[in-house]
């Protein structure tokens, strides 16, 4: 097996992707989940440390993974782990619930169109899942406030 030190495209490609995702990541958890549900509740900065560490993961897992032959059994295992995972833990809410899978959906997104979509292809998605977010917790915040 020939192990290659380094491909110049291909690790240009995950620096650009990863900072992306990074930063889109973030922004979700940090400017939209907690500045919209952050009220009194110390718990919710556990939420922004596990979005922020399952988006990191989901993607650098997906980048590296995406030319791999994987097969629908090995797709179903990790949906089983996931699953043991989430009735083995504690009961959080739906939002919260919601937001993890934004985070998941949003890394895998970015990682698996690395070869499909160009970067400004991508800043429109994440843009848009950033937007439609920020109205919808916006809307929530004003409707609960009067």
């Amino acid at each position: 097996m020939d192990l290659i030190f380094a491909n110049n495209q291909d690790l240009s490609d995950l620096i650009t992707i990863l900072l992306l995702n990074v930063f889109v990541v973030f922004f979700i958890s940090k400017f939209i989940y907690l500045r919209y549900n952050n009220k009194g509740k110390k718990s919710l900065n556990e939420f922004f440390f596990t979005y922020n560490s399952a988006g990191l993961i989901t993607f650098l897992l997906c980048f590296l993974l995406s030319n791999v032959k994987l097969d629908l059994g090995f797709a179903l295992g990790l949906f089983a782990i996931f699953a043991i995972l989430r009735f083995r833990t504690e009961t959080i809410k739906v939002k919260e619930m919601t937001y993890f899978f934004v985070v998941i959906g949003v890394s895998a997104i970015n990682a698996l169109s690395n070869n499909n979509a160009s970067i400004l292809e991508l800043a429109v998605a994440n843009g848009s899942i950033i937007i439609v977010l920020l109205l919808l917790e916006y809307t929530i915040s004003r409707s609960s406030a009067e």
